[in-house]
Order: C-alpha cells, then sequence, then structure tokens
C-alpha cells in the first residue's frame, strides 16, 4: 500500500525576519504567517489526510488549526524545534556580544555543539527520527506533521542519507510542504520546501 507523510513547516512568525534563535520560544504568527497557513488550507483541501500531528508551540498550533480547521490533531512536545537553551529568543548579535567563545565555537561545529542547557542538531535528530517513525508505525495511511525548520532539515538529512553538516542546504520557508512516501516498506523523499501538492 502507498501513502505519504507530509512535513509542514508552521506559517512565517512575528519574529520572522529577524536573525533570532527560536527554539522554544512561543511565539504568534505574522499577517504573512497567516496567509501561508491559509494556502496550506488550499493545497490540503482535496487531500485525503487521515491523521494529523503538530507540534505544540503557538506557531505550529495556529498554523495547523488554520490548515485542518475542527479536525483532531495530536500535539506533541516532541515534535518542537530544536532547544536552544539560554540562547533561546536572543537574537545572533546578544549572542555574539554575551558569548563570544561558544558563539565563535557553534559556527565552528554546527553539528554537535550544544548552547547551555540546550540541545545538539545531533540530539535533534535523534529526537526527530524516533518521534517520526513512532508516528509511521502508529498510522496506515497519509499524515500531516506541522513543525520546525531545524526539525524537519535534521530528519530529512537521515531520510537522505546525508551527514547532518548538510543541513543548512536543505530550504525550509514558511509554509513549506515536504513529501515523504512509504510503499511496501521502502520509503523516498519525494518533494522538498514545496508549497503545492
Amino acid at each position: 500500500m502507498k501513502r505519504y507523510i507530509y512535513l509542514i513547516r508552521h506559517g512565517e512568525t512575528e519574529y520572522g525576519k529577524e536573525k533570532r534563535y527560536l527554539g522554544y520560544t512561543d511565539c504568534k504568527l505574522s499577517q504573512n504567517g497567516l496567509l501561508d497557513a491559509a494556502k496550506l488550507h488550499l493545497a490540503f483541501r482535496d487531500k485525503s489526510i487521515e491523521h494529523i500531528y503538530s507540534s505544540d508551540l503557538i506557531r505550529c498550533k495556529s498554523t495547523i488549526n488554520i490548515v485542518f480547521p475542527q479536525r483532531k490533531v495530536v500535539f506533541l512536545e516532541s515534535l518542537r524545534e530544536i532547544n536552544m537553551g539560554e540562547w533561546d529568543g536572543l537574537t545572533f548579535e546578544e549572542i555574539k556580544k554575551r558569548e563570544p567563545e561558544q558563539f565563535k565555537k557553534r559556527g565552528e561545529n554546527i553539528v554537535s555543539f550544544a548552547p547551555p542547557k540546550g540541545e545538539s542538531f545531533t540530539q535533534c535528530q535523534e529526537r526527530a527520527v524516533e518521534v517520526f517513525y513512532n508516528i509511521v508505525k502508529s498510522t496506515n495511511n497519509n499524515v500531516v506533521i506541522c513543525t520546525h525548520a531545524g526539525f524537519i532539515r535534521a530528519l530529512l538529512c537521515k531520510l537522505l542519507n546525508k551527514d547532518l553538516d548538510y543541513i543548512f542546504n536543505i530550504k525550509q520557508d514558511y509554509g513549506c510542504i515536504n513529501i515523504i512516501k512509504f510503499q511496501e516498506d521502502q520509503i523516498s523523499v519525494e518533494a522538498i520546501n514545496v508549497k503545492n501538492l
């Protein structure tokens, strides 16, 4: 049997144009973000989707509730963005001033560096892979998962058999769709960062 898992990124946030680390920081969608979600609603209106999952952060909750109004959604903390710990919510410039050495170390080792009380991309990927396959195993038909750019990039690196160093080569626009196909125990990434189905 053929089925699809659709990974969607939430719409643009109020901090969308700022160079700011937004991991667990809860922030609302901007006006553009609401439009991103409305476009996703149109993209999915004729699709048969049996199960819907989402990060429990406001930017994802708001997005998924516009995409699938009146549908049951399972909200999971494990679908959250990478945890930026004490850096969460701060701008790049604030961190450069506050912790220049640590900021430099992260730039030199983006994969395994974890900010104070945060997680590395390696840890984020482990979490992403675990929750993704738990969802896959517990469902039979088409699934939508609304989550975050860092989470999606880390997961796609694994599904594409790419090293995590490849992570920022994977573009993830606000309100984009990534399509994963499952057929007879074979998995393939069918599309990355698309707006239409």
